[in-house]
């Protein structure tokens, strides 16, 4: 009897305890999120500054309420530090709401973003940057900093320079359609600049949408062909990328491929400078940042957490956009407008492409084939 009752007074206070509550979150903190690239090639500089959020239930229906991830008020201001380490001088950003977002599963109408206006030759490209932000209501101080990346040896080299002036983007040749081998694979070369360590290349194909004779919308296709790695930060690298030749059209093909409104469209116009070739150079902390960021591949999925804020999360980086335009090669124009992958989507060039020479234009329409936006 002794035994039994002892036995019953185990299972209850088993059963008791497995009926225990327990939380499943942590005490809250608000941890400071912070989101900003310095770019001396653009007259302002949009920095994003956010808090965490946490809730009892799934957090994504949280971050669709604009007060789980905005703070109240704050100041935020970058300071100027030169080669000495002396602070030269301080220039507060401002706040503004900005909306017309895509859609996400965060708040869609508008959010909060910080600003600071920069002119021309605003940036020292020696000096160092700070953001310094203050939250007083939460008690909350945090700061990053950043080096500039320069537009200082960040050049084309010239024989591309000249090269891509005269033939434009010439990644076909064949100019009476008699073939389907005849895809070239130019390469692009530049230079890398100083404090650059990531560089990414894009060629950036411009057009505009007819739904009308009258009424059109510019638009553009990025090609995009990757990013290298620099040895070093001096900059005057010299790197090259290979366009293939194919994949430019089949990348036109698979954006335009199932449009919602195709059946809208009455042509797709391109002019004399309708391609243009974009790198952008990111500095080192980016770099990290964007390769402890990149898709697992492999069969361990953690990853380390890289941030440069101090008191907080996230990154303030520098980058440089750099970029040059020109036009397509005849051989090109004939391959987007009647080839099999792309004539389609009823590409012409305008009548007024002064880059090409008359000669030059009417050496397709000679040849029976009509490209022209007439």
């Amino acid at each position: 009897m002794k035994n039994y009752f002892w036995s019953i007074l185990l299972i209850a206070s088993i059963i008791s305890s497995c009926k225990t509550d327990f939380e499943l979150n942590a005490p809250y903190k608000t941890i400071p999120v912070v989101y900003g690239l310095l770019d001396q090639s653009l007259d302002t500089q949009f920095i994003k500054i956010n808090k965490s959020f946490l809730g009892n239930s799934n957090n994504a229906n949280f971050a669709s309420i604009n007060d789980c991830t905005q703070f109240e008020s704050l100041t935020a201001v970058i300071e100027e530090y030169n080669l000495n380490n002396t602070l030269v001088r301080t220039n507060s950003l401002k706040e503004m709401m900005f909306g017309n977002l895509d859609p996400g599963i965060f708040y869609e109408d508008s959010q909060k973003i910080y600003y600071l206006e920069t002119p021309s030759g605003f940036f020292n490209e020696d000096y160092t940057y700070k953001l310094n932000v203050s939250v007083p209501d939460k008690n909350l101080n945090f700061s990053a900093e950043t080096q500039i990346v320069s537009s200082s040896r960040f050049i084309f080299p010239q024989i591309f320079q000249f090269t891509f002036a005269r033939n434009g983007l010439e990644i076909v040749q064949d100019l009476d359609l008699g073939t389907t081998d005849q895809y070239e694979s130019p390469e692009i070369k530049w230079e890398t600049a100083v404090n650059g360590k990531s560089f990414e290349l894009v060629i950036r194909f411009h057009f505009a949408e007819y739904t009308s004779n009258i009424d059109s919308t510019e638009k553009f296709i990025d090609w995009n062909l990757g990013t290298q790695t620099s040895v070093d930060i001096d900059g005057g690298e010299e790197m090259f990328k290979v366009a293939n030749g194919k994949t430019f059209f089949e990348t036109i093909k698979s954006r335009l491929s199932n449009y919602e409104f195709e059946s809208q469209v009455l042509k797709r116009s391109f002019g004399p400078q309708c391609v243009e070739i974009r790198i952008t150079a990111g500095n080192e902390d980016l770099n990290t940042y964007m390769q402890v960021n990149e898709p697992v591949t492999g069969v361990v999925t953690e990853r380390p957490i890289f941030t440069n804020v101090e008191n907080g999360i996230g990154i303030f980086a520098s980058k440089y956009n750099f970029s040059q335009k020109s036009f397509l090669s005849n051989g090109t124009v004939l391959e987007l407008c009647l080839g099999d992958l792309t004539s389609e989507f009823k590409f012409c060039r305008n009548s007024e492409d002064s880059n090409n020479s008359t000669d030059q234009a009417s050496g397709i329409k000679n040849k029976g084939y009509l490209v022209g936006c007439d």
